[in-house]
Order: C-alpha cells, then sequence, then structure tokens
C-alpha cells in the first residue's frame, strides 16, 4: 500500500529493528573489537543487502534481529535506497558507543544521494539494531564560532534514561538561555536531517550573539534499542517518555544556571511548550519553531492527500484512490480515541496512521491554544513559507487562536523551509523531501536567529 503516514512529521526518516533482549541494560558491557573491524563488519551487511544475500545478512544478526529480517531484507533495503538510484560505495564513518552498545554510523554514498547507516552491534559483534536516515556522516564537524564554549551536561528525567547533551556559553555572561526540543521521532542534539543540523545552527548563532543554549539527544535515539526489545513499555510509549519528561528535566537544569530560560519547540514539540510548563519546566517564555496546534493524525491526513495529489497528477489514479481510502478510514478511527479504554488503546486495531491510540490519547487532553492563554507567558511563533509539513494554515491557527493572548508575536519567513533553510531549487515530490530538499544543505537562516535573539534579549527583566 502506498502511504506516508505520520513519518514526515519529524522530518526524519528511521528503519528501527529491536535489539537482543539478553543484554543486561543495567551494566551495560561492549566488546573490545576496534572500531575499523566494526566498521568492516557494518559495511558487510551493506554489501549483503544490496546483493540481495538474505542468509549471508542474517548469519551476522543477534537472534531477535534475525526473526524480524527473515524474508524482509531486500524490502528493508529497498525503503532505505528508495529513489536513491544504484549503490556506489561507503565512505566515512564514526564509531561510537551507547547505552551497552558499539555503533557505527557510516554514509552510503548513491547514484544520487546519500544514507547514513547506523548498525548497533551487542557485546557479541552480532547485528542487533539498523536505522537509515537520509544525510552523511560529518567526518569533520563545523568549528565553534569564535569566543563561544561547549560543555557536556547529562539531561536525567530520574527514570533510566540519562541523555547526552550539550551547553553552547557565549564568551561573557549569557544574557538568557534557550532550550531546545525535537519533533517527533527519534533525533540527536543536533536534531540531524539529511545534511543539515538545525539545532546546531541555532544554538551557534545564539551564543555568538550572547544567549546560552541547551541541546541534547533524545530518548527514543538513545535507548531506541532498549524501548524497542521491551514490548510492553513500547505499546505504552507516550509523549510524555518520548519528549515532554526530558524536556522539563533540560529547563530544570537551565533555570537552575540562568535567571531566563525561553523554551524552543520545533515541529510536534512546537504545539507541547505550554504543557512542558504546566508540568514543571517553570520557562519565561516560549518559541514555536513550525509548530501546530492540530492533533498529529490531522497533519498525517494531510500529508498523505497530498501524496495522493501527486500520484493522481502524474497519472496514477489507483494509487491516489487508495490512499484517499486509507486517509478516510484512519480519520474514522481518530474520532473514537478519547473514549478508548486502556485495552482498546492498546489494540492494533485502534492504530492512526500507523500511531498507537495510547500514544495518540495524550494530545486528546492537551489544550494547546487554552493552555497559551491561560498563562499568558510571552510566545514567538516562527513559520517558514514554504514549509510543506506544517503549512501556513498552521500559523494561522496560531494567530487565530492567540488573538486574545497578551503577549503573542508571530514571523512568517516566505522563502523559509521545516527546517528554516532556504532551499534553492524547483519543489521536489513530498515523498522525496527528506532524501532530495533535506539533502541540500540549508543552514538556519540568519534572519530566524536574529528575530529569537531579539526577542529573547528584549524580554529580559
Amino acid at each position: 500500500m502506498k502511504r506516508i503516514t505520520s513519518a514526515l512529521l519529524s522530518a526524519i526518516l528511521l528503519f528501527t529493528l529491536p535489539a537482543c533482549d539478553s543484554i543486561s541494560y543495567a551494566k551495560p558491557t561492549f566488546s573490545d573489537t576496534p572500531i575499523d573491524e566494526l566498521r568492516d563488519l557494518a559495511g558487510e551487511l551493506t554489501d549483503y543487502m544490496n546483493e540481495g544475500d538474505e542468509d549471508a545478512a542474517l548469519a551476522i544478526m543477534d537472534a531477535t534481529m534475525q526473526s524480524v529480517m527473515k524474508g524482509k531484507v531486500a524490502e528493508v533495503w529497498d525503503s532505505a535506497a528508495k529513489s536513491l538510484g544504484a549503490f556506489l560505495e561507503v565512505t566515512d564513518y564514526i564509531g561510537f558507543q551507547s547505552d551497552g552498545y558499539n555503533i557505527i554510523e557510516m554514509t552510503l554514498v548513491f547514484q544520487n544521494g546519500t544514507q547514513i547507516q547506523r548498525t548497533v552491534f551487542d557485546k557479541n559483534d552480532r547485528v542487533a539494531g539498523l536505522f537509515f536516515r537520509a544525510g552523511a556522516v560529518e567526518a569533520t564537524p563545523v568549528p565553534l564560532p569564535s569566543g563561544v564554549t561547549e560543555e557536556a551536561v547529562s539531561v536525567d528525567a530520574g527514570v533510566g534514561y540519562p541523555l547526552d547533551g550539550l551547553l553552547t556559553l557565549p564568551s561573557g555572561e549569557a544574557k538568557a538561555a534557550v532550550l531546545l526540543i525535537h519533533g517527533s521521532g527519534p533525533a540527536d542534539k543536533d536534531e540531524t536531517i539529511a545534511v543539515n543540523k538545525p539545532f546546531r545552527d541555532i544554538a551557534y548563532a545564539l551564543a555568538a550573539k550572547g544567549v546560552a543554549v541547551l541541546r541534547y539527544d533524545k530518548r527514543t535515539f538513545t535507548y531506541g534499542a532498549k524501548l524497542a526489545a521491551d514490548a510492553d513499555s513500547l505499546a505504552k510509549l507516550t509523549v510524555y517518555d518520548e519528549t515532554i519528561d526530558d524536556a522539563v528535566a533540560a529547563a530544570k537544569l537551565l533555570k537552575s544556571r540562568f535567571d531566563k530560560v525561553y523554551l524552543l519547540g520545533h515541529s510536534m514539540s512546537g504545539g507541547l511548550l505550554a504543557e512542558m510548563n504546566v508540568r514543571g519546566a517553570n520557562a519565561d517564555g516560549y518559541i514555536v519553531m513550525a509548530g501546530t496546534t492540530r492533533k498529529l493524525y490531522d497533519l498525517s491526513a494531510e500529508q498523505n492527500l497530498r501524496y495522493a495529489d501527486e500520484l493522481e497528477a502524474n497519472g496514477d489514479f489507483s494509487g491516489a484512490k487508495e490512499i484517499d481510502d486509507l486517509v478516510d478510514n484512519e480519520l474514522a478511527k481518530s474520532g473514537r480515541i478519547a473514549d478508548l479504554s486502556d485495552e482498546e488503546a492498546l489494540s492494533e486495531d485502534n492504530t492512526v496512521f500507523g500511531m498507537s491510540a495510547w500514544y495518540l490519547r495524550d494530545f486528546e487532553r492537551i489544550n494547546t491554544t487554552q493552555l497559551h492563554l491561560k498563562d499568558g507567558k510571552p510566545l514567538l511563533v516562527l513559520q517558514g513559507g514554504r514549509d510543506r509539513q506544517v503549512t501556513e494554515k498552521d500559523f494561522q491557527l496560531w494567530q487565530s487562536g492567540l488573538a486574545a493572548h497578551p503577549n503573542a508575536a508571530f514571523r512568517l519567513y516566505p522563502n523559509l523551509n521545516h527546517i528554516m533553510g532556504d532551499y534553492q531549487g524547483e519543489a521536489v515530490p513530498f515523498s522525496e523531501l527528506v532524501s532530495r530538499e533535506y539533502g541540500q544543505s540549508t543552514p538556519v537562516a540568519a534572519n530566524v536567529t536574529d528575530d529569537i535573539y531579539e526577542w529573547v534579549t528584549g524580554l529580559r527583566g
């Protein structure tokens, strides 16, 4: 079935598989195999998948991966390489350790673009997890601006998932502090998407002007394998587990060091900021970047229909109708979410666009605009005019919903996209947004970071 479902909400496409559930997370152990040898093993897996040799690919996986991947190796590879043409070679790679695993990330070069393959190895050097995302490994990081420093910190909500973070500091006393919070889906501290790192761009630009910035790896990025290995915990994952609780912990960390702290939420988290304050973030104001007041399934429906329009324009009427029917069916299910029992919410029959009803119920209970009107804290809403994921329709909903707000400001940037970059070129097919549009380096525009700085520092009191 042709569908986009909810994947593009996060602007990050990942194929995630569970890790071996025999690994001890309380006392993680790593093999002492050199990184270059693990890179060779990861490269062997790539070759086997590219050649369609499923038996050889399965032979280097752990038992859980073998059971999940059996009969699906070709499907996984085709999904990762879709629209990129022939596979050519592996280039840059990096290796690191996390949560009891050795991890190799390497750039796969195709005829029409690149992908990052993330291979997770257990203590026996068996493949325990496999991820793909658009982009390329950054072998030589962009240097810090002059005078700016970074301090490693740990963001810990106290439930066994400490997260690596970076506090980017100006050369002198900070005028304020900003916390960067990801959209949906697994994401690193830079919110890396293809060749772009929008959170790093924002952190460097604001710190160069005198504002401290905290960014951190998302829980589902660092502990994706651990969460996937626990079927019950995964089934009952909520937006509080995924995003809100860690953001609150990060905000408290900033408040312990700085007088004025502002939350910046990108995409999905832009609609969760006031709820974070309800949960104890105690922030002084909010910055919504390409965020929405709508439910996730409403955006998923819109994105699927956009894809259907493209299929129809290209003469694929049956494919377009299939998606239209899917959208009707999924939206019909969404209307029942708030009334589902716990047992019903856990049923796969009640998923909506691939998202569990258990997860979506929390969104039914969060009225974003009402929360902002109630607390009245300063609010800045930023929107790109060329954003095809969260559109000007959402920007207008913010404006109308917050018309009575005492301190809300709105900025529309006609030429910028979802990651606040100035993409140069014709609009790509919606299904290729990540691999092609975000495959072009489009740093966060200077006028965006200038506006954030001026707004944040102008509110100091």
